[in-house]
């Protein structure tokens, strides 16, 4: 295999391990096919193993290709400074999702009204505080960003040379597994992803 097929053959490999059990899940609850259930620790098990396979992919693709989180952009070093950063890409984020919402609905009927979720919060967080339900939480963002967002745009960046398709797809993709706040929701996240 030629150096781009076995990029390509990783990163695929990688969001399919990672992503495709979600994909399906939410494609299938907006659609009417699945019903999300209050999440039980055997549900919170299932979802802290899922997200391990798919870091654990992550790092074997990496090692795989001599590289390290740190060639994917995630380095842990001064956060102190970086705090004031977040505030402000959070604030702007909220800032620009309200645009997004109000800007879009009168385009498109189904956003018209109040957002409403398409799920209970119970079947993402349970109904009490957990070893299992404390950890996914914090297991939760690394499995999304190192994969989606580092990995995902990264690759495609070296494999397809432009960085907005890596942007565009990225953005499809977290908003495709969060298709199961409904539409609605999904699309409000989407400033988000940008960041």
């Amino acid at each position: 295999m030629s150096n781009r097929t076995t990029r390509q053959f990783l990163l695929y490999g990688v969001l399919a391990i990672g992503f495709l059990l979600p994909v399906v899940t939410s494609i299938g609850v907006v659609l009417g096919w699945f019903r999300l259930h209050t999440a039980t620790q055997g549900r919170f098990l299932f979802r802290v193993t899922y997200q391990v396979a798919g870091l654990l992919s992550l790092y074997f693709a990496l090692r795989y290709q001599g590289r390290k989180l740190k060639d994917i952009g995630f380095i842990i070093g001064p956060w102190l400074r970086k705090i004031g950063h977040a505030f402000g890409l959070f604030f702007g984020v909220l800032f620009l999702s309200v645009v997004l919402y109000f800007g879009l609905s009168p385009f498109f009927p189904w956003l018209r009204g109040a957002p409403h979720t398409t799920y209970d919060p119970a079947a993402l967080f349970g109904i009490r505080i957990s070893f299992l339900s404390v950890l996914w939480v914090i297991l939760n963002p690394f499995h999304e960003e190192l994969l989606v967002r580092a990995f995902l745009i990264t690759e495609m960046e070296v494999l397809y040379h432009s960085t907005l398709l890596a942007v565009l797809v990225s953005v499809s993709l977290q908003t495709s597994y969060h298709l199961y706040q409904g539409p609605q929701g999904a699309l409000i996240h989407v400033p988000t992803f940008l960041v």
